[in-house]
């Protein structure tokens, strides 16, 4: 939750950073798509990938219900599938930052 806040926070502070002066009208149609586009970016991986590591941890948890004697081995290999999970996410915060800073 805290890297969610952080990340909204982060998003809603660019565009005070990119912000034009006052003569220089510029195309703000443009930037308007930018930031929606690296807002849907972001939001949509996040929520994909919070589905995605739901569903590994229930099978995880149903596995080690089923047969509580490979508890160790799921949780070792549901680790390295989270992990793979969570890479997706920065990947789609990168492209986030890409179409925010790259004109």
């Amino acid at each position: 939750m805290k890297r969610l806040l952080s990340l909204m926070g982060l998003l809603l502070l660019s565009g005070l950073a990119m912000a034009q002066e006052p003569g220089n009208a510029g195309n703000t149609l443009k930037e308007g798509l930018m930031y929606l586009g690296a807002g849907l970016a972001i939001g949509l991986a996040a929520l994909g990938t919070g589905i995605g590591m739901g569903h590994a941890v229930r099978g995880t948890q149903e596995g080690v219900a089923r047969n509580p004697t490979i508890g160790g081995r799921l949780q070792t290999i549901m680790f390295i599938g989270l992990a793979f999970i969570e890479t997706l996410a920065l990947y789609a915060l990168l492209v986030a930052i890409i179409l925010l800073f790259v004109k």
